[in-house]
């Protein structure tokens, strides 16, 4: 940024290289930022906001956008040509950008990142139009005159009619009470557009020869029950928020209980948290019996307490206090962390690198998938909407990240195909041959050691 001097203070403060002359635009941006701290914004905030505004000034300026060069349908495009200049840079199709990018040496940053730094830019622009309407209205208060009819608000900050497919979104994911939304949410704020960035959701799973070594190797049976819980697919939120009474040891059903029904994403007149309405928790061998020796363990060192909640802390400092009061975050990341140490210990290498809490929920989803054998079906694995059912998924497209195929029915198909044909004649029909592949597929399993 060689045409501007960036003066770091509180606030900071941008002027010409050559001239000195202070660049207003920007400098009563920040000043109005620095202001909102603690009142508007957390300063972690406010400092990504002056950064998109820095950014659109450095193209502003070495566009010419802000001497008054350009007219106005110009300046219009090339404020709007921003998202190119954040993620093309140097190679943006537009010469203009272009230029700029290679004057100000930006690197280029991802679809995904651009997001925040358009949302600063917006910001400045909106909060630079307020300070030009009122600087306006004060000079004609004072001068006695009738507002300045030359003073507009920018194009670019007109507000935009949201589409159906955003309308429909809203109202899905919001507390409604009437069938439709008003006809204030048809609008939405304008601004420089972010780009549309494609989510890539994956499998994220603890690896099938690693969940029981990770199991045995759990740090203390409160983390063992804890993921146990998971590998029934609950959520760590969920977990938390189980009672003593939600379990009964003689049955061995555990439930997810929630009468007023704030957890069932299905009811567009709650407030949609994640999780299921009223469920029994469905878990598969062996990691049923292996939660039901857990929670044994677990409640011979739980500590003594008259709380309902059955997850207490076992730390020194908050020793015996129910998990559901504590800070979440706090408490998903001291989990993750002795995730990881095992992780660590048993020198286990996932391709998503460290484990998570969240990953034992996901191998129930590709267990569920691959490797549960309903007795009458010629394959192992239930079907998706079974999944999602047992999961508490609102969208089937929930479902499918979680219980990946793994292939392994082809897989037999293809080795029992092959078989019959090798043995053509010998009385043996396809089901024979199959179910010799899956025992195949079971002992090397079984014989995969943790080093695996």
């Amino acid at each position: 940024m060689n045409s501007l001097t960036l003066v770091k203070g509180k606030p900071p403060r941008l002027y010409e290289t050559a001239t000195g002359a202070p660049l207003d635009f920007y400098n009563e941006f920040t000043e109005f930022l620095w202001s909102q701290i603690g009142i508007r914004y957390a300063k972690n905030s406010v400092v990504a906001l002056e950064r998109g505004g820095r950014f659109l000034t450095e193209l502003l300026y070495e566009t010419g956008a802000l001497s008054g060069r350009l007219d106005p349908a110009m300046a219009s495009k090339t404020m709007k040509l921003f998202p190119s200049y954040l993620i093309d840079g140097a190679n943006a199709k537009d010469p203009i950008v272009r230029q700029a990018a290679i004057r100000t040496g930006r690197k280029p940053i991802s679809a995904a990142s651009a997001g925040q730094y358009i949302a600063g830019a917006n910001l400045m622009l909106e909060v630079c139009s307020t300070i030009t309407f009122e600087q306006a209205e004060i000079a004609s208060v004072l001068a006695g005159q009738p507002p300045q009819a030359q003073v507009h608000a920018l194009p670019e900050l007109k507000p935009r009619v949201r589409s159906p497919q955003e309308l429909a979104q809203i109202h899905a994911n919001t507390l409604q009470v009437k069938p439709t939304l008003g006809s204030g949410a048809k609008k939405a704020q304008g601004g420089l557009r972010a780009p549309k960035v494609k989510k890539h959701r994956t499998a994220r799973h603890i690896d099938v020869s690693h969940v029981l070594p990770m199991l045995a190797n759990a740090p203390s049976p409160l983390d063992g029950l804890i993921w146990s819980f998971g590998l029934g697919s609950l959520r760590v939120s969920e977990t938390m928020g189980i009672r003593l009474e939600n379990i009964d040891v003689q049955k061995r059903i555990i439930r997810v209980e929630d009468p007023q029904g704030l957890r069932n994403t299905t009811n567009k007149e709650s407030f949609g948290f994640k999780g299921r309405k009223t469920a029994v928790v469905t878990m598969f061998e062996p990691f049923k019996s292996i939660f039901w020796q857990k929670l044994e363990e677990y409640m011979a060192v739980r500590p003594c307490s008259d709380s309902p909640w059955l997850l207490l802390s076992l730390d020194h400092e908050t020793y015996g206090t129910p998990l559901c009061e504590l800070n979440a975050n706090s408490v998903n990341k001291a989990i993750n962390r002795r995730i990881q140490a095992t992780q660590k210990k048993l020198k286990f290498v996932a391709p998503q690198g460290n484990y998570s809490s969240h990953d034992f929920r996901h191998l129930f989803g590709v267990w569920a998938r691959n490797y549960v054998v309903v007795p009458g079906r010629p394959k192992p694995g239930l079907d998706l909407p079974e999944i999602q059912l047992l999961m508490g998924h609102a969208e089937p497209k929930s479902t499918q990240v979680y219980a990946s195929d793994l292939g392994i029915s082809t897989l037999v198909d293809v080795d029992a195909a092959n078989e019959l044909v090798y043995h053509k004649g010998t009385g043996e029909g396809i089901d024979y041959y199959r179910g010799q592949a899956y025992t195949r597929l079971g002992e090397q399993l079984l014989d995969r050691g943790p080093e695996a």
